[in-house]
């Protein structure tokens, strides 16, 4: 292979390594390094195309030799320990773990301190159980060096009568109890290579120890399945001690357990909406990779839910996942295909430029969320799941059947094909004549839905959540605020600015003018905006915080704004004010993430939040919200009161948004306010209710669109006008197919 330039080798090396050539992959990157021999950054990678993607440990050791030669650091160690592990040579293992505890002492920095330990454990574990492996089958051979060569040799029966004397030694219930069991997934913080484990019982055990013809290889095997024996059943879930931040509720669990003992990985998550369909997904893929029963997952989900499923996975289960929102994805779209764990838009899955390559995949388990938009089966949706090549799948939604029952024979035709056998069937067995709305044999078909369906009920599960009160306050801006709004609404217009562009710029002016202003440097013939926003010391919303804060001042409240900036604002008017608050941003760590909702539980009354304060962590301790500013997206504002109004809440919760008369942030508030009543919906029903406004729009998209076709503020009323209609019409589609599903399915189908 030759190469101009080391960039062309390492192009060839990418070339290689999407086409799996990874002998050839190997050998690019040995000919960037024998060019720069010395290059720590390379010899890393090596490393983990060896370990990972090549999965050769014996030469992945010979570059961690290396690289623990050129300098001295923990984790070089402990991945030395795994590939001495891995080729079996235990006592080295041993001295490199010892070897990278003594370093990890000083060096704290490269892994947090919970995080090296946990690592070392579970490290400590898999050399325990390739100890006993190594020696169990030591004990079943009870053979020497040469003894491979002897064996070869033997003539047939003598094999026959060595191989029932090692199956005599299995009969030993000791031999079981020698071998350990190993963690059911070792994971490394760089290189991931769990082990493949699959579940066995008590009648497979029987089956390999009383067979005549049980061979050599058979008995090895049973030693590398014997630890799965403490797992075989599923009434105790191994990931309830491994996810965070999860309240975990009974009918959750059950759910969970059914799923695992009697769907086989096939089933419809059908909770009303708000009792956690996604946190009972997320156990699941949990559960399934812990017993190493699944090695990859696909969730697909509508575009506005990708972000949220990302997050989700990502704090509460500590699976972290690639998205369709994320940078390596446009920048290699079919490479982006190989990862593991992958969420997805399933808009951009049906795309004819990625759909022929996610068919070709094959997925252990497939996630949908919002499977009521694949209810029909001529759709391009509908038939990319079909032809999805899977293992389990799960299928989420609230309304399984919005307008007949047809609806409901497509969805459960992708679960488990054949199981109301044809459309022509169905409808002649379980439809009433002349009514698509009316099951016809309703415990016949009860039956069949009861195993491929669990939809859990609020009555069911008696579940009552206290009261919420919402009040909207319009704030008049001040003269300078008022200029500052329509001088970039002008300025947007006269410009050549692409739609993110044109998002960020409005919703910042929304925010505050202190967030808008670093946008707009170095953006030419904006100084007079710049100097109008310089000239501010408070404004109009910092007032009318201020009034809300001091009626209660001993009251516990979290501020929510979207802008960094915005928290500057509100944290600097705060403090002048004598008001002691903490902060909760984005990019803090975590530490000091725990510690300031600790802080704020225990002792300070105010907490100023980004939206990261939406996602993760929840406050039922506190019962005030006061959004300083609005996102575009509906369901931000519904994450934001989800993390105090849910269950575990004992008191009224009460919400306060603040908006400036004349921007667009004061026309959602009131289309969402006042059109549908979006605050007395109970958490989750926006969602549903957008969907039926356009599939394939985002909320914040509509919203720019409006925008951009107004061309004055008559224009811009009419436009959210015409909207706040839609979203009323939606909601009444909306409350119809709520009423068809609670009619057909009732409460049969609990846990």
């Amino acid at each position: 292979m030759l190469f101009e330039t080391p960039a062309d080798t390492y192009k060839a090396f990418e070339r290689f390594l999407r086409k799996k050539d990874y002998r050839k992959a190997y050998r690019c990157l040995e000919k960037i390094h024998n060019e720069f021999p010395n290059d720590i950054e390379l010899m890393q990678e090596i490393v983990q195309f060896c370990l990972g993607s090549w999965r050769k440990p014996e030469i992945g050791r010979k570059w961690l030799i290396k690289l623990t030669k050129s300098r001295s650091v923990w984790l070089d160690h402990m991945f030395l320990s795994q590939a001495e592990t891995e080729l079996g040579n235990i006592g080295r293992a041993k001295e490199c773990l010892k070897k990278a505890r003594e370093l990890q002492k000083s060096q704290p920095g490269l892994r947090p301190e919970k995080e090296a330990r946990k690592v070392f454990s579970e490290l400590e574990e898999f050399i325990r159980y390739a100890e006993a492996k190594a020696l169990a089958r030591a004990a079943v051979l009870d053979i020497g060096p040469s003894a491979p060569q002897l064996v070869k040799r033997e003539s047939r029966p003598k094999k026959q009568k060595a191989e029932r004397a090692e199956q005599a030694r299995w009969s030993e219930p000791k031999s079981r109890q020698e071998i350990k069991s190993p963690p059911a997934e070792v994971r490394i913080p760089l290189h991931r290579i769990p082990l493949k484990t699959e579940p066995v019982n008590e009648e497979t055990f029987s089956l390999f120890l009383k067979r005549d013809t049980s061979t050599l290889k058979e008995c090895q095997l049973l030693i590398d399945y014997t630890h799965l024996t403490i797992q075989s059943g599923f009434d105790d879930l191994l990931c309830l001690n491994a996810i965070t931040d999860v309240e975990k509720y009974w009918y959750q669990i059950e759910t969970v357990k059914k799923v695992l003992k009697y769907f086989h990985g096939r089933v419809l998550l059908s909770d009303e909406v708000g009792l956690g369909k996604t946190i009972e997904a997320g156990m699941l893929v949990k559960e399934y990779l812990m017993r190493g029963m699944i090695k990859n997952v696909l969730i697909l989900t509508p575009a506005s839910l990708v972000s949220q499923w990302k997050e989700e996975m990502r704090t509460k289960f500590g699976i972290e996942f690639m998205t369709t929102d994320d940078p390596e994805f446009m920048r290699d779209s079919i490479n982006f295909w190989n990862n593991r764990f992958i969420i997805a838009s399933i808009n951009t899955t049906k795309s004819s430029k990625n759909m022929p390559v996610v068919v070709e995949k094959f997925y252990d388990l497939v996630i949908i969320d919002e499977a009521h938009h694949l209810r029909n089966r001529t759709t391009l949706a509908w038939k990319l799941v079909n032809q999805i090549k899977k293992r389990f799948i799960f299928l989420l939604t609230a309304t399984p059947v919005q307008n007949n029952l047809i609806e409901l024979f497509n969805l459960i035709t992708l679960l488990k094909p054949g199981q109301f056998k044809t459309e022509k069937l169905f409808r002649k067995e379980y439809i009433q004549r002349g009514n698509l709305k009316a099951p016809a044999n309703k415990e016949r078909l009860a039956g069949l839905l009861r195993d491929v369906m669990i939809r859990n009920t609020r009555s069911a599960i008696d579940l009552k959540l206290p009261k919420r009160f919402a009040t909207t306050i319009r704030v008049e801006p001040t003269e300078t605020e008022k200029q500052i709004y329509l001088r970039i609404s002008d300025f947007l217009r006269n410009q050549n600015f692409k739609k993110p562009m044109i998002n960020l710029f409005l919703r910042e002016a929304g925010s505050s003018p202190f967030a808008l202003k670093n946008t707009l440097l170095n953006k030419d013939g904006t100084k007079d905006i710049i100097d109008a926003i310089n000239s501010l010391e408070d404004i109009c919303k910092g007032n009318e915080l201020l009034k809300i804060l001091l009626k209660n001042p001993a009251e516990k409240k979290v501020i929510f704004t979207q802008y960094l900036k915005s928290v500057d604002y509100v944290t600097d008017l705060l403090q002048r004010h004598g008001i002691s608050f903490v902060t909760f941003r984005g990019d803090m760590p975590l530490r000091k993430k725990d510690e300031a909702i600790a802080r704020f539980r225990e002792e300070i009354p105010v907490l100023v939040s980004t939206e990261s304060g939406g996602e993760g962590k929840n406050m039922q301790f506190c019962n005030t919200i006061i959004n300083f500013d609005l996102p575009w997206n509906p369901m931000r504002i519904e994450q934001r009161i989800g993390r105090l109004h849910r269950i575990g809440q004992t008191r009224d919760v009460f919400i306060f948004n603040l908006s400036v008369k004349g921007t667009i942030e004061d026309y959602i508030i009131d289309i969402l306010a006042n059109k549908i009543g979006m605050f007395e919906m109970v958490i989750g029903e926006i969602e549903p209710i957008l969907g039926h406004i356009g599939e394939d729009k985002e909320f914040e998209d509509i919203i720019l669109e409006i925008w951009s076709n107004s061309s004055d503020t008559e224009k811009l009323k009419d436009g959210f006008e015409q909207l706040g209609n839609e979203l009323l019409n939606a909601k009444r589609e909306y409350l119809k197919t709520k009423a068809l599903d609670e009619e057909i399915f009732g409460e049969d189908y609990e846990v």
